[in-house]
């Protein structure tokens, strides 16, 4: 993917999966990993990295919800088909509290030049 344009694209395709955000990220952006508080889950530095680029970049790019929700590509259609769940955790919080209830230390990235 060459632009946030086309990655909401994909997003917004239904079939979007996670490998491709993480792709993209790495392709973009700059990764330090941070820890973070998403609602109730805490994560250290290094731990759930895949949810600590996806909500990073949703943080830095503006993406609303359900965009963020939607860039977790299967696992999120996974928890979506599983409400009772328990797998998931960042997802079903993000789902909860929004990306109002995720917290950085520190953003963990930044654009490439």
């Amino acid at each position: 993917m060459t632009d946030l344009t086309t990655l909401r694209a994909s997003l917004d395709s239904g079939e979007h999966v996670f490998a491709d955000t993480l792709a993209f990220i790495a392709e973009h952006y700059a990764y330090q990993p941070q820890a973070f508080s998403n609602g109730g889950v805490e994560n250290a530095a290094g731990q759930n990295e895949g949810s600590c680029k996806t909500l990073g970049l949703a943080l830095l790019e503006g993406l609303t919800d359900r965009e963020a929700l939607l860039a977790f590509g299967e696992h999120y259609r996974d928890v979506q088909a599983t409400p009772e769940g328990h797998d998931h955790g960042n997802i079903r919080a993000l789902i909860a509290y929004g990306l109002a209830g995720v917290k950085f230390e520190a953003l963990p990235l930044s654009r490439k030049a």
